[in-house]
């Protein structure tokens, strides 16, 4: 199947695929070089890491292999601001925003000439977006995506979701490319979202579930193991999210200001103030990152379930363009 090209600003990748920006440390440099050098787009996950290590990342990747490659920064990070500056004084080829929303940083962005995508997940914010200068593209992702969701439903698929947000942007004149993300994994899934108007796709779990994603073996084994995924209200960022089944809470790392203390990670957080009342979600994402999965999350998009291997990316993109 041979797959359309996307724009990013003023370039052009060869395959209208993104690759998710997972962040606590699963798509760093070496995940994000390896889509870029298949014609992909590939993205270095920016919560979770600091300022300096974006850097070097950036840089790391641009070593690697030549193509398009960008940042994905969360709103909600209390490094928010900082990360934005690397990547402002990096010059990456786009930057992708998402679990909150202002108009400052895409102004910034635009007046630096660094494309800037909205991740959004509503018609809603499919109006803001086309009114915000600096917003050059948008990813509309669906309940069925890994991690935190931005749906009111958070159950809600690719399917239902993009068709109506989709349209939204269009009839309010954006023009831009508006990208599917949530639960695609396969071939049959990038024709269904072509067909319905996507300029493109996003994958995330199908790249965390690759040789160069930089997920734990242990981690990787769990989403091997996995029946399924399921949504999660355990986030003290107040945002629902979808984690592998089975999973439980009860080994999840608590704050309890000696052995764990809160290291202001978030820009708000319901479980700051009170220690008690649950865990600490980096600690626990950085847990399964390192291999101490019963210690931590294991977030997952909605077919986790139905991918049976861990491949090099360059495989992975033979079974989508196939």
């Amino acid at each position: 199947m041979q797959l359309p090209s996307l724009q990013i600003g003023k370039k052009r990748a060869k395959t209208c695929i993104i690759q998710g920006g997972m962040s606590i440390c699963i798509a760093l440099a070496p995940l994000a070089a390896a889509v870029a050098r298949e014609g992909g787009v590939g993205t270095i996950g920016g919560m979770g890491i600091n300022p300096d290590d974006l850097r070097t990342h950036i840089r790391t990747a641009r070593q690697l292999g030549t193509g398009i490659m960008g940042v994905n920064l969360m709103y909600v990070g209390a490094l928010f601001d900082q990360l934005l500056e690397v990547c402002i004084e990096e010059g990456p080829d786009y930057v992708a925003i998402g679990a909150g929303f202002a108009r400052g940083p895409f102004a910034r962005l635009q007046e630096h000439h660094i494309p800037a995508f909205a991740i959004i997940s509503s018609p809603k914010a499919a109006r803001i977006a086309s009114r915000t200068p600096g917003i050059s593209g948008v990813v509309i992702e669906s309940g069925e995506a890994g991690g935190h969701l931005g749906p009111k439903d958070p159950h809600v698929s690719t399917w239902e979701l993009f068709p109506e947000v989709y349209g939204e942007l269009r009839e309010c004149g954006f023009e831009g490319p508006a990208i599917a993300a949530g639960g695609i994994i396969d071939a049959d899934d990038v024709r269904r979202a072509l067909a319905m108007g996507a300029d493109g796709v996003q994958l995330g779990t199908r790249f965390a579930m690759s040789v160069e994603s930089s997920a734990s073996w242990a981690m990787k084994e769990a989403w091997l193991r996995a029946t399924g995924s399921q949504v999660e209200w355990w986030s003290p960022t107040g945002y629902a999210s979808r984690a592998i089944v089975p999973h439980t809470d009860e080994r999840l790392p608590r704050l309890d200001g000696v052995n764990l203390r809160c290291r202001n990670c978030l820009k708000v957080c319901s479980h700051r103030d009170d220690p008690s009342r649950s865990h600490c979600i980096r600690q626990a994402l950085i847990n399964s990152q390192q291999g101490s999965v019963g210690d931590g999350l294991v977030f997952s998009g909605a077919r986790v379930g139905d991918i049976k291997d861990i491949l090099p990316v360059r495989e992975i993109f033979q079974q989508l363009t196939c």
